[in-house]
């Protein structure tokens, strides 16, 4: 059910693969949709698509709109840290763009940052004045709360766990550095890990069901992004001195990795450990943030 005391303000949550849309009050999202990306690399490709869905829906709201975005906001234009995920040119006026075609205030933020700030509300970390939420889905990312305030940094990339290196002799990251996290421990490297161990095609959940029926392959590929993940953590603990952790994303939360992670944070020194609960927003927590944020300009 809504809250009748929270305004509804329309969110979209712009990713790789699909632009999803909702209308949110508080921590409920409703009248959801969803489009595919479209991966032509042009900015203006993405806005007439998010318009066209836009006119499909209807203008019931008219609200401000909240967008999360895989990639890093700045000043309100958009840059793809890792091209691989959504291609786009760099530093695209992606608020302005949208506002002219859609006739209404725009927030704009990283979608890892937007779901920090919706666990935060309405989830995980609502007993954490400071805490990190890292996502591991098909890349890794995250969100930073510190003195229960959103940090989103000079040019947008503060949380980006994933682009922290993990081991500099690993395979190359899209972001252009070497090793990263996201490179060797997100379900695009699991799968590609599998793949070479395993000499066929495999992606990352049919990695999690190997695992499970005793593959040991499967098993060392994610206790190697569960490695990764813990290392990264340890660093960020170090860095704000977090409370604890929000583990989301598909890779994330699906079954054992938690556990996994858990495990392996084991190996860190004591002061560097932390509790880790699963994000508890689901895949809502960047439209949730995102919305949040746009009531504030309501």
């Amino acid at each position: 059910m809504t809250d009748p005391s929270e305004p509804s303000v329309l969110a979209i949550d712009l990713g790789g693969t699909k632009i999803a849309f909702a209308e949110v009050a508080g921590s409920c999202c409703l009248a959801r949709s969803q489009i595919a990306t479209p991966r032509t690399g042009r900015g203006a490709d993405l806005v007439a698509a998010i318009a066209t869905e836009m006119a499909r829906r209807g203008g019931r709201l008219r609200s401000p709109i909240g967008v999360a975005t895989t990639g890093i906001v700045q000043d309100g234009c958009l840059t793809a840290l890792n091209p691989g995920t959504l291609p786009i040119e760099d530093g695209f006026p992606l608020v302005a763009a949208l506002e002219d075609a859609l006739d209404r205030p725009v927030v704009a933020l990283n979608d890892a940052q937007a779901a920090a700030w919706g666990e935060r509300l309405h989830g995980a970390g609502r007993d954490w004045p400071t805490f990190a939420f890292v996502t591991v889905s098909t890349g890794v990312g995250g969100g930073l709360v510190v003195g229960g305030r959103l940090q989103v940094g000079l040019s947008g990339l503060a949380g980006h766990l994933g682009h922290m290196v993990y081991d500099p002799s690993g395979a190359a990251c899209g972001c252009g550095r070497q090793g990263c996290i996201e490179a060797v421990a997100s379900g695009t490297a699991i799968a590609r890990l599998a793949t070479e161990r395993l000499g066929r095609p495999v992606r990352a959940p049919e990695v999690f069901g190997l695992a499970a029926a005793g593959n040991a392959d499967a098993e060392r590929v994610l206790d190697g992004s569960a490695m990764a993940i813990a290392s990264g953590l340890g660093d960020l603990v170090a860095a704000i001195d977090a409370q604890g952790i929000v583990l989301g994303g598909g890779v994330g939360l699906a079954e054992g990795f938690v556990e996994r992670v858990d495990r392996a944070l084991v190996r860190e020194p004591m002061r560097f450990r932390r509790p880790i609960l699963r994000a508890s927003c689901g895949a809502d927590a960047g439209l949730i943030g995102a919305a949040a944020l746009a009531c504030l300009h309501q």
